[in-house]
C-alpha cells in the first residue's frame, strides 16, 4: 500500500528545489521559491484568462463575461502584487525569534495550501466556465497570504 506523501514531501514535489526551511543559510531561498512558484502560476493563469477573454470579444464584444474577466485577473493581479510585497522570511525573522517544529510545520502547510491553489487557479484558467470557482479561490488565497504573514512572526506579536 503506498505511503501518503508529508506536506513538506507534496511542496518539494510542487516546487523545484525547495528544502522545507530545513538548512538555516537557505531559509530566504526556500522563501522565495514557494513565492516566486505561486506568482508563476498566477501569472500563467492571467494569460490564459486573457487569451479567452480575447476570444470571446471578437466574437461577442458586448459579452457580460468580458467584464467578469477583467475583474479575474485584476484580482489576480492584486494578488500577485500582495506576494511580491510580502515580508520574506529569512534570516533576519529566524534569528530575532525562535522558530519552533510546530511553527515549521505551520509554515510548510500554509505554503503547500498557496502553492496547490495557484496550481488550482491555474488548471481552471482554460475555461471560461470558472470564472466564478476561480472568483472564491482567490479570496481563500487571499486569506492563505494573510494568515502566511503572521506565520513569520512570533504568537505574542501576531
Amino acid at each position: 500500500m503506498p505511503k501518503e506523501l508529508t506536506p513538506l514531501e507534496k511542496l518539494q514535489l510542487i516546487v523545484p528545489g525547495y528544502r522545507g526551511y530545513k538548512v538555516k543559510d537557505l531559509i530566504r531561498q526556500d522563501d522565495f521559491l514557494v513565492r516566486q512558484s505561486t506568482i508563476s502560476k498566477l501569472e500563467s493563469a492571467i494569460n490564459n484568462i486573457a487569451q479567452q477573454e480575447s476570444q470571446i470579444a471578437q466574437i461577442e464584444p458586448f459579452s457580460p463575461l468580458l467584464k467578469k474577466m477583467e475583474y479575474l485577473q485584476s484580482q489576480l493581479r492584486s494578488i500577485i502584487g500582495l506576494i511580491s510585497s510580502q515580508q520574506g522570511g529569512g534570516a533576519d525573522v529566524y534569528a530575532r525569534y525562535k522558530i519552533q517544529t510546530e511553527q515549521l510545520d505551520e509554515i510548510v502547510n500554509n505554503d503547500l495550501q498557496m502553492v496547490s491553489i495557484a496550481n488550482d487557479i491555474l488548471n481552471l484558467s482554460t475555461s471560461t466556465e470558472n470564472v466564478d470557482v476561480i472568483l472564491s479561490m482567490i479570496s481563500k488565497l487571499r486569506e492563505i497570504i494573510m494568515n502566511r504573514n503572521k506565520l513569520l512572526f512570533p504568537p505574542e506579536a501576531r
